[in-house]
């Protein structure tokens, strides 16, 4: 393992740091120092960028106690890696409060007993920093196709993680899709656990992490720890490719799952159709490693409506992602222009509908947003059902549902949410019904046509309003003498008694009908 930081302990080993005094702050003796900067004036303190070891004679500071403070504090807040002052002929010592101040914010203050040359200082720590800088990138480099070469011959994403761990020497920490975090290897857990619980702040310089990103969709995240140093730039330089070849290998895995997927064609199909028995299904789910959830199940269709091939490729890969991340496990059938999910439900059976709401928000604004995929999508979720051969009821009533949103989008995606709409789809499909609808309702139809009139939306507003007038007549806005009339003609078209109960329901019913299925189409 490469170190490519410089701390403020590793200069004090030099030649040039033989007389120097680490006299307060020890505990910041690990800061990295990225640059030396002398200041000799209050106002360059509020120029710098942090990690920079500050050199100073104190000229600016003599014989004033609280300028002395507010440099201190000015350096603190500036993130500096430590101070070194000279002294001699502007400050002879260094007061107790501002060594007492330096010790409570862990900042390194260092004295120089003797004159020295502050120009070779920073040439001799600018020399090794540049150095550094170049042995490091040309280890990246090296990494980075060592790593490269290593990821196509693992077998899982750990070895990659343990690469990793072999590489810096660091605790590595992998947490995905909301699971519990994995620790490779698990030496430092509970320092871990106690230091962010104990000082947060502390445990920032001994910790690092990077975000898992698969289409542009967070899928987890990869984090370094080591409780002896801090960690540096590169650290987080490795963790950063090392993190791009994981995604690249579990974006690998999932296409190669999905490949897989295609070749399940045969037992999903059977599944859909309620021709599988029992134990093909249940040694299919555990071969998948979803048995959690076995008894728990969700049919949701995904029509496409405008496609090409890899579009498509991509939006199952995405929706794959998401949907597991929202605690379902999903397996895809690609059939007759749509996309199948059987989703095991993995959580809570009462949050299914809120999850499904949140994965399909994500999914349709990646979509909007990115625009990698031009494809168009109706989709439907049938009922929830708690056994793997139910799982056909599923599938049937969110095809349903399917059918009802393609005429009406802005309803529900779920059958729960549309009890009526299938209760009238199912009245549709009977032509003896449909007959009964037409014979009905068909007058009122056919007198809107001849007359230019409204009969059929007001007979609907008025059952809507329980045969309150005022507020019939203000929902039309018309005035109540038109609505009147209106009334009168209904009754001579429908008969007196068509606001009594069983005869009301069943308007009511037929207009709902009529709404999805014109009569005029029917008779035509």
């Amino acid at each position: 393992m490469n170190d490519f930081s410089l701390t403020v302990s590793d200069v004090m080993t030099k030649k040039l740091f033989s007389s120097a005094q680490l006299i307060a702050g020890a505990k910041g003796r690990l800061n990295v120092i990225k640059w030396v900067h002398i200041v000799e004036s209050m106002d360059a303190a509020k120029l710098l960028k942090g990690n920079e070891l500050i050199l100073t004679t104190g000229i600016h500071l003599k014989d004033n106690e609280e300028c002395f403070k507010q440099f201190i504090h000015q350096l603190i807040a500036s993130k500096a890696a430590g101070l070194c002052i000279e002294l001699g002929s502007s400050i002879q010592k260094i007061p107790h409060f501002i060594q007492q101040l330096a010790t409570e914010f862990q900042f390194p203050l260092i004295i120089f007993q003797e004159e020295i040359a502050f120009v070779e200082i920073t040439q001799d720590i600018h020399s090794m920093l540049i150095n550094q800088q170049y042995e490091m990138i040309k280890n990246l480099e090296d990494y980075a196709q060592q790593l490269n070469k290593y990821t196509l011959t693992v077998n899982n994403y750990e070895q990659i993680l343990m690469h990793l761990y072999k590489h810096l020497g660091l605790q590595v920490i992998f947490t995905f899709n909301g699971q519990k975090p994995i620790f490779i290897p698990n030496i430092y857990q509970e320092q871990y656990e106690t230091m962010q619980r104990a000082n947060p702040d502390v445990a920032k310089k001994h910790f690092i992490q990077c975000d898992v990103n698969i289409f542009n969709q967070y899928y987890g995240e990869v984090c370094l720890f080591s409780p002896q140093r801090v960690i540096n730039e590169y650290d987080a330089l490795i963790l950063d490719r090392t993190v791009i070849a994981l995604s690249q290998y579990l974006l690998r895995e999932l296409y190669i799952e999905e490949k897989k997927g295609m070749e399940d064609r045969e037992i999903l199909e059977n599944w859909l159709n309620g021709q599988a028995t029992i134990e093909q299904l249940a040694h299919f789910v555990k071969d998948h490693h979803a048995t959690s959830a076995a008894n728990h199940w969700i049919v949701m269709i995904h029509q496409i409506q405008k496609s090409n091939s890899s579009d498509v490729t991509y939006y199952k890969l995405f929706a794959r992602n998401v949907l597991e991340k929202f605690g379902f496990y999903p397996f895809i059938l690609e059939k007759n222009h749509q996309l199948i999910f059987i989703l095991a439900n993995l959580r809570e059976p009462e949050s299914y509908k809120l999850r499904i709401e949140q994965a399909l928000i994500q999914i349709q604004d990646n979509n909007s947003k990115y625009k990698y995929a031009d494809i168009n999508i109706l989709l439907a979720v049938g009922k929830y059902v708690t056994h793997l051969q139910a799982v056909k009821n599923s599938y049937t009533t969110a095809k349903d549902t399917l059918e009802i949103r393609w005429k009406s989008q802005g309803l529900s995606y779920f059958y729960e949410d549309l009890h009526l709409h299938h209760l009238i789809l199912q009245l549709q499909k009977n032509p003896t019904i449909m007959d009964m609808v037409a014979e009905n309702i068909s007058p009122l139809i056919e007198y809107d046509l001849k007359h230019n009139s409204n009969l059929v939306e007001t007979l609907k507003v008025y059952l809507q309003t329980n045969g309150l007038k005022k507020e019939t007549s203000e929902r039309l806005f018309i005035v109540r003498q038109t609505l009147y009339h209106r009334l009168d003609k209904i009754e001579q078209l429908l008969g007196h008694d068509f606001m009594q109960p069983e005869k009301r329901l069943a308007l009511e019913m037929m207009l709902a009908a009529n709404e999805r299925t014109p009569v005029v189409h029917l008779q035509q």
